[in-house]
């Protein structure tokens, strides 16, 4: 029987569900160690999965004595460069971390650079690469089933950051990983609104140019219904994307939409329906980071570098509105420019009070982030 790798879990929230039962799902690793300042968070993750990993409050701790093999970062945006740094120094053969990579594109580039010289293989979890119907989509394109693709247009909301860092990497992802020559948004915040503490908008459009001559179109919390996915338009016809399912409309489906629901390695769309790409998306990410470490392939369709080109036309949208101009990448500023024209004064909230839509997720006092202290001294 192959030897499973040994996978540390750094943060026990809904997240780190995701990645361990990826990791489970696939069969090629075990969980022998969960860090997280809670720990009901750790038991709940032992019922749920029948696991018994070991438990450690100080993740520091937990890397030095358990020497994992892979190490997942699932903590909230601010500690993904923190937590992936430290894990690095450790030298694991992997680290997992969630998206977005970072909260600034400086510290996304500590990651990068602190990996690189300690040889470990970083990915960061855009599991959708990793979906049967992107990648179909990703193949008609290439193939040229819609001729050259003239625009590309996503909803999204919740904040940039979050929910729609998946979507300036689905737009590479379908390209075939082209690269994103500039960049042009604009933002609104009259709130002062959070994500998983981080800074986030009220709304916001994004247009992004691509070298092939693709454009993509942005609206995030704009309409009142969004979804992982897009309508992409081509010169020789269309593809509407979901998760789940692909259409193809040309001159080969005689002008009418043509519907594909493709299986996975692990599971199949019909049987798990709205879960499917949870499901999916994990195992297969997963099961592709084995590969990579066994070098039985040369990279991860999660590689950090995909993760991090995701992250910067996050922020030159940001840019674009701080400077009024279109913003040529690569982007210089390594600061998030939402904070800086927060605090400049440029973009002062109108409606004071601070508010996170993720707080519901904290535990016990906590109201503000996942590495706060639990019980306040009273002042």
């Amino acid at each position: 029987m192959p030897t499973l790798h040994r996978v540390a879990v750094i943060g026990c929230g809904l997240i780190a569900r995701n990645h361990i039962r990826g990791y489970l799902d696939c069969g090629r690793f075990e969980i022998v160690a969960l860090a997280d300042l809670n720990t009901s968070a750790m038991h709940e993750v032992d019922q749920q999965f029948r696991i018994l990993p070991r438990h450690y409050t100080d993740a520091r701790e937990m890397l030095k004595r358990e020497k994992p093999d892979v190490v997942s970062v699932c903590t909230w945006h601010i500690g993904h460069a923190t937590w992936t740094i430290a894990a690095a120094a450790h030298r694991p053969k992997a680290i997992l971390c969630e998206k977005p990579m970072a909260d600034t594109l400086g510290r996304a580039e500590q990651m990068i650079i602190a990996c690189r010289r300690n040889q470990v293989k970083l990915a960061i979890a855009h599991q959708r690469r990793f979906l049967p119907a992107y990648t179909l989509a990703r193949e008609w394109i290439a193939r040229g089933a819609i001729g050259q693709v003239q625009l590309i247009q996503s909803l999204g909301g919740d904040g940039l950051p979050n929910f729609s860092s998946h979507q300036t990497d689905m737009y590479r992802y379908l390209l075939g990983d082209d690269e994103c020559e500039w960049v042009m948004g604009n933002v609104e915040r009259k709130s002062d609104r959070y994500e998983r503490n981080t800074r986030i908008e009220d709304c916001a459009i994004g247009v992004f140019q691509f070298r092939s001559g693709a454009r993509a179109l942005l609206l995030s919390d704009l309409v009142p219904h969004y979804f992982q996915g897009a309508l992409i338009v081509g010169s020789a016809g269309m593809i509407q994307l979901t998760t789940e399912q692909a259409q193809l409309l040309n001159a080969e489906t005689n002008g009418r939409w043509q519907t594909h629901t493709p299986d996975g390695k692990f599971f199949k769309a019909a049987e798990q329906g709205a879960q499917f790409e949870w499901l999916e998306g994990g195992a297969a990410q997963a099961d592709e980071l084995a590969d990579w470490i066994e070098g039985k392939i040369a990279t991860h369709r999660g590689e950090a570098a995909h993760g991090y080109k995701a992250l910067e036309m996050i922020h030159a949208v940001y840019e674009s509105a701080r400077c009024h101009e279109k913003v040529t990448l690569p982007l210089q500023t390594r600061v998030n420019p939402l904070d800086l024209m927060v605090e400049s004064g440029h973009l002062v909230p109108q409606r004071p009070g601070r508010y996170d839509i993720r707080a519901f997720l904290l535990r016990g006092e906590r109201m503000i982030s996942d590495d706060e202290p639990d019980v306040y001294a009273p002042l």
